[in-house]
């Protein structure tokens, strides 16, 4: 049996033997350090993507930026670190070493969204920092590419209804344009209205001539009862027969004038419906093709805007091996080394207590 621990004692036995600790310590720096210097140095570029919320004007569907929404943006980490992407990086630039390229792809590539932010971050290591840099700035622009181009895949269904509305427009458009060249070519309105002008004018006149010849008539039939003149009677007979001839022109002329009121009203109405279904087809057409416009601008932006905010730098310092690191957890486990084994030596040394005679604890009794 040992005897019962003490601590004073255990901490002098430790501090007589300080040696034993900074022999450790110096082991470790010499081993470690030579081995740090050979292992080759590998560098790593970072490239920075940010993650903008959906553009919408419509502060109702508005996205809040809530730690639910920025937690689901980690979704984006798979574009980064997709296995075709990754692979047509490696095949770019010649970063195959005829090993498996999912092995590669784990020694090489790290992509990690930071929490409660809008970042997302693409790390390349490699022995070269100019390659490093470049196949950073290479997968990040690609992610950027790759979520656009979902985004697009996801809006095409509404452009292409907007481009279907837009070409139904134009077409009608089209057609009631043709309509109006047709009706202006075939049923013109300006000579129908010239000739209503000009039978309206003639109908005037002969209505004053009718007008003057009345007057003549009453005159001479005047002239006739009061004298007797065969120069009166011969005037009045005359002036009635001018009178029958103005009267049959005045009639003709007048049926003119009701058949080409009829034929300039029938024309008219016919353009101002034919211009009402023009203007309204005109208007479809430029509504569809407002939001034909507006579809296309807002195609691919209903979602996430990913964009890159920095492409990397070329690394100056390796990110391994990191010698100031290495030294220190090796002094470290030199340190945690050297206590255990003085520990088990201290517990070792100690003498055992022996039992005492069977004859002398009953002497006591």
């Amino acid at each position: 049996m040992y005897s019962s621990f003490d601590a004073f004692e255990y901490v002098e036995y430790l501090r007589r033997r300080w040696g034993v600790f900074v022999l450790a310590c110096l082991v470790a720096v010499i081993i470690v350090v030579p081995v740090s210097l050979l292992i080759p140095k590998r560098f790593t570029a970072t490239a920075t993507i940010v993650i903008d919320p959906p553009e919408n004007s419509d502060s109702r569907t508005a996205i809040v930026v809530s730690p639910m929404y920025l937690e689901s943006l980690r979704g984006y980490e798979r574009f980064a670190a997709d296995d075709q992407l990754f692979a047509r990086a490696a095949a770019k630039f010649h970063l195959q070493n005829g090993g498996p390229i999912e092995a590669l792809k784990r020694a090489v590539l790290k992509v990690n969204k930071l929490r409660d932010t809008r970042i997302l971050e693409i790390s390349v290591t490699w022995r070269d920092p100019k390659l490093a840099q470049k196949v950073a700035e290479y997968l990040a622009n690609e992610t950027v590419a790759m979520s656009r181009g979902q985004a697009m895949d996801a809006d095409r269904r509404f452009v292409e209804e907007a481009e279907k509305q837009a070409a139904s427009a134009r077409a009608r458009l089209k057609q009631e344009e043709q309509a109006w060249a047709a009706l202006s070519r075939q049923e013109p309105l300006e000579p129908v209205e010239r000739d209503l002008q000009s039978s309206g004018d003639l109908e005037a006149r002969l209505r004053q001539q009718l007008a003057d010849v009345d007057a003549d008539i009453a005159e001479y039939q005047t002239q006739s009862e009061k004298t007797d003149s065969q120069f009166a009677r011969e005037q009045l007979q005359s002036a009635l027969a001018r009178k029958t001839v103005l009267q049959k022109k005045h009639e003709e002329v007048q049926r003119a004038v009701v058949d080409l009121g009829r034929a300039a009203s029938g024309r008219s109405a016919k353009r101002d419906a034919l211009q009402n279904e023009l203007a309204a087809a005109q208007t479809i057409s430029d509504a569809a093709e407002k939001r034909l416009g507006e579809e296309l601008a807002s195609a691919g932006k209903r979602g996430d805007q990913l964009r890159v905010l920095d492409p990397g730098i070329i690394p100056e310092q390796p990110s391994s091996p990191n010698v100031s690191l290495n030294v220190a957890a090796a002094l470290l486990f030199a340190l945690v080394a050297s206590l255990v084994y003085l520990s088990l030596a201290f517990v070792m040394r100690r003498r055992p207590v022996g039992f005492e005679p069977q004859i002398a604890r009953e002497m006591r009794r």
